[in-house]
């Protein structure tokens, strides 16, 4: 379960485009806007690791010979998503949103964009891989309900704090404390990603 947590909260920390527009919601919108909102992305998530989880269960139980390859890859993945937010840009306004449309056309079009972004899946594979849950225990269908059950919690966790913070503070927080603490997101998850595919690769072996 301690896999699953890990990888939800992860998987959740890098959407980091998600997590500033639900901040921009909170600083423009209603408490209901930033529900949809955080509602939307903590629900495109899950649907990426319930399809993860069993997916890379499967194959690691079947394909075990290919063990070796599938790491590397998800070195690869994680170092490409190390790449992106070295390279992303600096968040610099909050109150750009302009008017906003109802909380369900919120909800549909934060849902969507996050469950049509073509790296989370493999993002979520790399990120159960490196977190070494079908190393340190054996690929069998009795683990998979356990793990997302952890991925749940993650992903709760994460999308959960950001609405309570969006809903209640962000109107009351000054714009420039929100904008550091929002930018230190973006070189965390770069050093985080570099040791995820340091510890993929370590794994290798």
């Amino acid at each position: 379960m301690l896999e699953g947590i890990t990888a939800g909260f992860i998987l959740s920390l890098s959407l980091f485009p998600g997590t500033v527009w639900l901040v921009k919601v909170g600083v423009s919108g209603t408490k209901r806007q930033v529900c949809a909102v955080g509602l939307a992305f903590a629900l495109s998530q899950l649907i990426w690791l319930s399809v993860a989880v069993p997916g890379l269960m499967m194959m690691s139980k079947h394909l075990s010979f290919m063990r070796m390859g599938m790491h590397l890859f998800a070195v690869f993945v994680l170092g490409y998503m190390a790449v992106k937010f070295f390279r992303t840009r600096r968040v610099e306004v909050l109150n750009d949103s302009g008017e906003l449309p109802s909380a369900m056309v919120l909800f549909r079009t934060a849902f969507n964009r996050a469950l049509a972004m073509p790296m989370r899946l493999p993002t979520a594979m790399a990120v159960l891989l490196a977190t070494g849950v079908y190393v340190t225990h054996l690929p069998s269908w009795q683990l998979v309900p356990s793990v997302l059950l952890g991925g749940l919690i993650g992903v709760g966790w994460w999308w959960g704090q950001m609405i309570f913070l969006s809903a209640f503070f962000a109107k009351r927080v000054p714009e420039r404390i929100t904008l550091r603490s929002l930018n230190k997101i973006r070189p965390f998850c770069a050093v985080l990603f570099c040791s995820l595919g340091l510890i993929a690769f370590l794994l290798t072996g």
